[in-house]
């Protein structure tokens, strides 16, 4: 399963990659059209992780970095109220990040 995993995540950097490149280089039609497979791709990569809780807090955390910087890019392209909502998925990544980090704490305690 790990191999899965890595080879998702991996795709889902290219799609992360291609979408960040068209916000740099102002390609809107692409940069748009891009938000929905890399949160797809990523949304994918957390559920195929579910069952490892060290990889599915990570993978949550960027799932939520993802949404977070497809509005913000929304909100450079045109101009909408979205900065406040990528706020809120960015506060709930750190929340995600935050947790893995109590949890391999108390778990490298324990072993």
């Amino acid at each position: 399963m790990t191999e899965k995993i890595r080879k998702s995540e991996n795709l889902h950097v290219l799609l992360w990659l291609i979408k960040d490149c068209c916000w740099m280089m102002d390609i809107k039609p692409i940069g748009t059209f891009m938000v929905l497979p890399t949160i797809v791709m990523a949304a994918y990569v957390c559920y195929i992780s579910k069952k490892e809780l060290n990889n599915l807090l990570p993978n949550l955390a960027v799932l939520c970095w993802i949404c977070a910087n497809s509005l913000w890019m929304l909100f450079d392209f045109y101009q909408w109220i979205l900065k406040p909502y990528a706020l809120i998925f960015f506060g709930i990544g750190f929340v995600f990040i935050l947790v893995y980090l109590y949890h391999i704490s108390v778990m490298g305690k324990k072993g």
